[in-house]
């Protein structure tokens, strides 16, 4: 079975296209300085910084496992996904962010480079962020690696 590799990822929700079409001027920055946040964290080793970025009712899809529901669920996936990984650094790049009503969906991609200099993976992720409180936190994650 491949590597857990976490990235910002979410699943696309059934947003109308015209709330998509509304701009939030200090989303896009914060959803900026989330992928910047999510990758410095994995980088350290620390789930549980990560998982802080998560609303409480998010939910993780990575490849190869059962949906993680919940900050508490993410955090657990999220340590034995950096066990598994040993060590490696995460590049994440968002390429667009839509925004509307409250939420606000992320496209990017990601790089995954091992401890030891060597390409790991690499692929895209849809992340789904929600205004918590006059915050935004990532509430629906899933990627796909562009590996064969």
């Amino acid at each position: 079975m491949r590597s857990l590799v976490p990235i910002l990822c979410g699943a696309l929700l059934a947003l109308p296209s015209t709330a998509l079409g509304q701009k939030d001027s200090g989303a896009e920055a914060a959803i900026h300085r989330g992928a910047v946040a999510w990758a410095a964290g994995w980088n350290s080793g620390d789930a549980g910084a990560v998982a802080a970025l998560y609303a409480e009712d998010a939910v993780l899809m990575a490849p190869g496992m059962e949906p993680a529901q919940g900050r508490a669920a993410i955090m657990q996936a999220l340590g034995g996904a950096l066990e598994a990984a040993g060590g490696s650094q995460m590049k994440i790049t968002p390429v667009e962010i839509m925004q509307g009503d409250g939420m606000a969906v992320e496209v990017g991609t990601f790089v995954d480079t091992a401890a030891d200099g060597s390409h790991r993976d690499h692929g895209r992720y849809i992340a789904v962020w929600k205004n918590v409180g006059g915050t935004w936190m990532l509430y629906r994650d899933i990627w796909n690696s562009s590996m064969p």
